[in-house]
């Protein structure tokens, strides 16, 4: 039974080195007949795609190597923070490499941590994390290390062995994420809250509601709003007056995306003012 190329190419991501093919038993005649028939496309040598490869990883491939550090991280389904541009991985020692475009950033250096899947075009998650920790947004670079956590696409071992490649400044960063977080903007809020010195916990069981997103010092409660949903830009709006409602004098005490990714100064002012009332009494 003939072996089919396009649906081969599934298990590599639609994006392969000519190489995994023929170790599946499809002839270098086979290949070329599924470009000639248009069923693929070449890429830089020796990598061949279908029309649903990852556009990003084409860009990777098409540039000397493969998706890096946030990039990399995006097509796991990682959360990050904000684009900072196409990432590319190339081998430390490759040269007559593509000139990038603006917005795209070449790493040359070795994978500490490779793959070990049938999937070439991206660094490993570990790898990606790393290279992220190092030259993003550190905050940021937090959280999409909680979200992977939290995935479960790396565990306790994994993350020591991230901070143990890292430069000595980077390490106390990882030491301290936390693998509660269930989403990147609770470890954005997380961190700021804990850097104003407040006892901060995470996904606390509240008896009678539930979980609650965040609980400062044992009866603030803030609850943070992600997502990409359409009523978003509502719900931005109504928060925003919430927050100036607190500024005034009065109480609310939820943040949304935007607020919390565009003015992460002004949620911590809302908070500061929330505490600086003092706990409620019970009656």
């Amino acid at each position: 039974m003939t072996r089919d190329i396009v649906e081969d190419m599934r298990r590599f991501g639609h994006l392969a080195q000519r190489s995994q093919l023929l170790e599946l038993g499809h002839s270098a005649h086979r290949v070329r007949s599924a470009l000639a028939e248009g069923s693929m496309v070449a890429l830089r040598r020796p990598w061949v795609a279908t029309r649903l490869a990852h556009p990003e990883a084409v860009r990777a491939i098409n540039r000397g190597g493969k998706l890096a550090a946030s990039s990399a991280l995006r097509s796991y389904g990682v959360w990050v923070g904000r684009s900072s541009g196409l990432w590319v991985c190339s081998p430390p020692h490759a040269s007559r490499l593509p000139v990038l475009f603006p917005g795209e950033h070449r790493i040359m250096a070795p994978e500490r941590f490779p793959a070990t899947t049938d999937i070439r075009w991206r660094v490993s998650v570990p790898d990606a994390l790393a290279q992220t920790i190092v030259r993003g947004d550190a905050t940021d670079a937090i959280a999409s290390l909680e979200s992977a956590r939290y995935m479960g696409l790396i565990d306790d071992v994994l993350v020591r062995d991230i901070e143990n490649v890292l430069p000595r400044r980077l390490r106390r960063g990882v030491a301290r994420s936390h693998r509660k977080a269930m989403s990147g903007i609770e470890t954005l809020f997380r961190l700021a809250a804990e850097a104003e010195g407040w006892n901060v916990e995470i996904q606390v069981f509240v008896r009678g509601v539930g979980h609650v997103d965040v609980l400062i010092d044992g009866w603030l409660v803030i609850e943070l709003d992600g997502g990409s949903h359409a009523e978003l830009e509502q719900m931005h709006i109504d928060r925003s007056r919430d927050a100036e409602l607190i500024l005034l004098g009065y109480r609310y005490h939820r943040f949304d995306h935007p607020q919390l990714m565009n003015s992460m100064n002004r949620c911590i002012e809302v908070v500061r003012r929330i505490l600086a009332q003092g706990r409620p009494s019970v009656r």
